[in-house]
């Protein structure tokens, strides 16, 4: 897999020279189809204004990995640019240990580009804000983000989609699971400006909640301002029901287990995404040491 790390005082790549790569802007290359993903690597304390510019006509996933394990507070700044007809599949993983992490993501989608995004967040202290922007006609995203929390883990999730033009299409999809005394708050926010007809907003907010001192809130947010739009919202928080434990307890596993099995399939769209095995391996063993 060809990857571009980024440390603190200089930027490692083995991207192909097609890709035009400056200190602060990485130009991936127009009308392309790429069959294997590429991989950014972030390992320094701070980022700002790093911008990722898909060109029009491509198709590529790409997974980006904030990784820091020093215990300083940690800013970073990330835009990812659309450009139309493109169709990207964006896999953010964060798995900060510091005192506070804080991420600025915003996402620009521009005619009929289409955008599938998903986060993993098992950071020790995090608040990230992701932001989308849906500018031109048929611009889609798809939004799916999962956040773990144990011990003394603290992590807010700002999610936002603004339909920016007609004929646009936001669904998001956010899970929390906090044990211990771990704590999550997921906002999920939705804007439908006047005047863009026919425009979709659909948001789902979860949070499970597997201790008596876990908490996990939900803000289901949404901001409609036109008529000819179809919108829904819906938010739930509790415990895993007890017949499904029970069901599963009585086929010879014990609660922990149970509830480790049920927790990993809420897990399943993530961990399928992360083609790197080291970071599957990492991502999954450290969420599985939270639950």
């Amino acid at each position: 897999m060809k990857s571009l790390i980024i440390k603190k005082d200089k930027i490692e790549s083995s991207l192909s020279k097609d890709f035009v790569l400056t200190q602060n802007e990485l130009i991936i290359p127009q009308k392309i189809h790429y069959q294997e993903p590429i991989k950014i690597i972030i390992q320094s304390d701070q980022l700002d204004d790093f911008q990722i510019v898909v060109s029009k006509e491509t198709t590529i996933k790409i997974i980006l990995e904030i990784l820091n394990e020093s215990n300083l507070e940690h800013t970073y700044n990330l835009h990812l640019n659309l450009q139309d007809n493109t169709n990207v599949k964006y896999l953010l993983v964060s798995e900060t240990q510091s005192k506070k992490t804080t991420i600025f993501h915003q996402f620009s989608v521009h005619r009929d580009a289409k955008l599938e995004l998903i986060g993993g967040f098992v950071s020790h202290v995090l608040d990230t804000k992701m932001h989308v922007d849906l500018l031109k006609d048929g611009a889609e995203v798809k939004m799916r983000t999962v956040a773990v929390s144990s011990d003394d883990n603290h992590q807010i999730i700002d999610a936002s989609i603004t339909h920016k033009a007609p004929h646009t299409f936001g669904d998001m999809t956010n899970i929390g699971i906090a044990n211990k005394r771990g704590k999550i708050v997921l906002n999920g926010i939705e804007k439908i400006e006047k005047g863009m007809k026919q425009a979709n907003a659909f948001q789902t907010l979860k949070g499970i909640i597997t201790s008596d001192l876990a908490v996990v809130e939900v803000n289901p947010i949404l901001l409609i301002d036109e008529y000819d739009v179809k919108a829904g919202h819906g938010a739930t928080v509790g415990k895993i029901e007890e017949d499904v434990l029970y069901y599963l307890m009585s086929r010879g596993l014990n609660k922990k287990e149970a509830e480790k099995l049920i927790i990993n399939g809420f897990l399943k769209p993530v961990i399928d995404e992360i083609d790197d095995e080291p970071l599957k391996e990492r991502f999954v063993s450290l969420v599985n040491s939270r639950i």
